[in-house]
């Protein structure tokens, strides 16, 4: 369910680029949470007209509520540095954001998600798919 929003400037990234961070956005965001990779889903956009000045990235991330704040600054700090050692951007010029919605508010191969740490959520974990 975990969907992160990347919009960088133009030319600041090639396939290889995007590609070696979309794995990583799957190893930080698994390590932190534990969710089945194929949960997680990475989008590009590149534009400058929706980055603020000084800003050369900016990931966007929506998860489900209820994630606690350490695994939070792990997430936003795991993905700050991925990208800024993939893509050689400065720390200072990387804003990673995450929003939470419940768990309710999405849905993964047709079921609507269960609260993370819930007993619902081991059940639905163990029919996931790798």
């Amino acid at each position: 369910m975990p969907l992160y929003r990347t919009v960088v400037r133009p030319g600041l990234t090639d396939v290889d680029v995007r590609q070696a961070f979309a794995g990583d956005v799957v190893d930080v965001h698994c390590g932190v949470t534990g969710a089945p990779p194929s949960l997680v889903h990475v989008l590009y956009v590149e534009d400058d007209a929706r980055l603020p000045d000084g800003t050369d990235a900016v990931v966007m991330g929506t998860i489900r509520s209820g994630r606690s704040g350490d695994q939070k600054e792990h997430i936003t700090a795991g993905l700050t540095d991925a990208l800024a050692e993939r893509a050689g951007i400065p720390v200072e010029a990387i804003a990673v954001r995450l929003a939470d919605i419940p768990a309710s508010y999405a849905m993964e191969e047709g079921v609507i998600l269960p609260e993370p740490g819930s007993p619902e959520e081991e059940a639905f974990k163990a029919g996931v798919r790798a």
